[in-house]
Parts: C-alpha cells; structure tokens; sequence
C-alpha cells in the first residue's frame, strides 16, 4: 500500500540509521551502527548485534577556543525485532529498534555516559485502509555545532498516520505528529512542534509513486514568542532498476513569527545507486528551519548534501568514502536581538573495512571536520582516528 512510504518518512527504523532518527545534519553520525532488520520474507525477526570502537578525537568539545584530545572508546548494542509485512498484505505489524551506547573517555571520565535511541513503527493494514504509529527517542550528550560544547538533551518524535486508498492507484492520508527537544541546561532553550498533515499519493507505475501534502504547524520555543508553520511539498519515490532507487520530497515553507513572516524551500532526497556488484554510491541532500537551542528567538535555516561510495576489495576487504558539506544561518524571529550568525560544516571520513567471519568485521577509519562561524566563540577543526570491530549475533 502507497500510505507506508509516507509512514515511513518521518523516522527511519532500521538500525543503520538509528543515530540519526531525529537529526540527519552533517557530523551527527559516528559510522557506528550496523544494518539491523532486513526487508527479507520472514515473517518475523530478531538482529542482535554489538558494536565497539575505540578512536582518538583532537577536539572531543568542538571548541575554537580551547580544544581538549582524549581517547574516547564505544560500546553499543543494537536490538531490532520485527513482526508482520510493513509493505505488504494485511494485518498487523511491528517493528522496534533500541541501542544503548556507552562513551567513555580516558583523560575526561567526568564525561562519561549511556546514550540512548530507540524508534518504532507499528500499525494495522486492511484491503483499503492503514494505520500507522512512528516514534523516536534520543537521549544523547555529545557537542553540538549549535552550542559549542557538550549538550545533554532527550529528542522525540512521534506522528499517527491514517490512509484510505478510494481507487487502485490513489491513497488519501491524514497525519498529527509532534516532535520535542528538551535540554538539561537551563541556560539553553527547549523547542516543541505540533502538525497536522493532509496528502494524496498515486502509484503512477509498479516503480513510480508521486504525491502532494500540506502540513500545518505549531512552533514554540521557551523564552520566544511562538511561530506558525504552512508548508507544501511534492514527493516522488523512484525505483526504475533494482539497482537504483531514488526518493525525493521538495516544496516551501512560510513560517509567520514575532518579526514577520518568510517563504523557504524545504528539501529531503536520497539517491541510492548500485553499478555494478561490489559497488554501492548513496547522495542526500536536505534543507529545513531548525531552532536555535544557543540563542533566544533565533532560528537557523541548515541546508546541506551528503555523499558516500563503498567498493569491495577481493572477498573479504570493503573501502568506504564519505563526505558532507553544510551551512546554516542563523536570524532573529523573535526580540531585539540582531541575528546573523553563519556557519560553514564539511566532513570527510575514509574507511577499510576487514570482514573476520560472515558474523564479524573490523574497520580502521579517520575522520576530518571542520566548521567555520562568523561567531567569535564558535567554530572548530576536529581530527578522529579508531578502530571499530562489529559483531552479529
């Protein structure tokens, strides 16, 4: 049925993309995750999984000002379980994912933690109709680009999706979700949204689904005067080859605050590509308005792409390359203040990866960032090298 594409797009499950369930900017992912629960015929299916690094970080607070090293060593495991066809059929079905992740530090154990991420899809399928419940949860500690140094925070998402398909081709849906983020710190400020959704999508060939939505929201921000949110999107998911596969959903968004009301384009994309066996390319690319957790009434607007290419070496060796580049730019929506804060991101992490058994692999991987800000206090360089075995059971 056409309503799971839609289900599906607010928060991915799998647990290769848990740790970016809320936020896909660039620099969010540590590369830790393995692949969790496959779209294979099974009825129903459990992934267990263990992950462990250990990796050597030149600027583990992202500060300009003060940098601090520190070997810093991971530990996570992915639980996944799934019942039921979240595509096909009728019935109910579920699928839950969790991932406990525990980060020491050697010099700086003060920052020691347990992060958190958890997702969920669930729902019931008849022969004309859907329901779908999506949620996600984080409680993460790491620096973010945003504050400039460690950010304790919880960040949820949750969206209740209904759909009716009238005719073969066409499903009618209706969707309220919210999503929240909330921060330890007081000084920092928490932000919530509350939406409503109306779409229509229509299966213009066995590969081709195309697709129309309005969204209309409730922004608020603690210590900022609330916003109001209309967007309007078009969406196609496009699979021409089994060996492409290509998802795009692109429109604008006019947000009314305290200080006036402005149009923005909004993007979400991704391009999978397989050229040849042993040969797999991906491209993202996104654009949204994001609040400010630094800044009082501020928004930043963050638009960027991401890129990555893994090429099997022999049987038992894998390279990978990925890069990103970012920019956000921040303004004041709400009070006197005066804004204008711009941020530049790029990311390149080159990885080889050893495959031990069909149960176990071992990769080395370097990783370098660097973020330049017209602030005077933010902005970084950051070097990370490490080693990361990954076991299935």
């Amino acid at each position: 049925m056409l309503a799971l594409s839609a289900a599906g797009a607010l928060l991915p499950l799998d647990a290769q993309e848990l740790s970016s369930v809320v936020s896909d900017r660039v620099g969010s992912a540590e590369g830790m995750v393995p692949t969790a629960v496959r779209n294979d015929e099974r009825r129903s299916s459990l992934d267990l999984r263990a992950v462990i690094s250990a990796a050597y970080n030149n600027n583990i607070f992202l500060s300009r000002l003060n940098p601090e090293s520190d070997l810093v060593s991971r530990t996570a495991v992915s639980l996944a379980y799934r019942h039921g066809d979240l595509k096909n059929g009728d019935g109910g079905f579920i699928q839950v994912a969790y991932r406990p992740t525990g980060v020491i530090y050697v010099d700086h154990s003060h920052e020691n933690r347990i992060d958190h991420q958890a997702a969920i899809t669930a729902g019931w399928r008849g022969k004309a109709s859907q329901i779908t419940y999506t949620g996600a949860v984080q409680k993460l500690g790491d620096a973010t680009a945003d504050t400039g140094r460690p950010t304790d925070r919880l960040e949820f998402a949750n969206e209740l999706r209904a759909a009716w398909m009238p005719r073969e081709k066409v499903t009618l849906e209706l969707a309220v979700g919210n999503r929240q983020s909330n921060y330890s710190d007081p000084n920092l400020f928490d932000s919530r949204k509350t939406y409503g959704e109306v779409a229509m999508r229509y299966a213009y060939s066995p590969k081709t689904v195309v697709g129309i939505a309005y969204q209309a929201g409730r922004f608020e921000v603690d210590g900022a005067d609330s916003q109001t949110t209309q967007q309007v999107t078009a969406s196609i998911d496009w699979q021409p080859r089994e060996k492409i596969h290509a998802t795009l959903e692109a429109g604008a968004e006019r947000r009314t605050t305290a200080n006036g009301s402005r149009v923005n384009p909004v993007v979400a994309g991704r391009i999978d590509w397989t050229p040849r066996q042993g040969t797999s390319l991906y491209l993202t690319a996104y654009q949204r308005e994001e609040a400010s957790a630094f800044y009082a009434g501020q928004n930043y607007n963050v638009k960027g792409v991401t890129a990555g290419v893994a090429q099997r070496l022999g049987s038992d060796w894998t390279a990978r390359l990925e890069a990103g580049r970012e920019s956000a730019t921040y303004r004041q929506v709400s009070g006197s203040g005066s804004g204008g804060r711009k941020d530049q991101t790029w990311f390149v992490r080159p990885a080889l990866e050893y495959r031990l058994t069909d149960a176990c692999d071992i990769s080395l991987f370097y990783r370098i960032s660097e973020n330049t800000s017209s602030a005077a206090d933010f902005g970084y360089n950051e070097r990370i090298a490490g080693i990361e075995l990954n076991y299935k059971f």
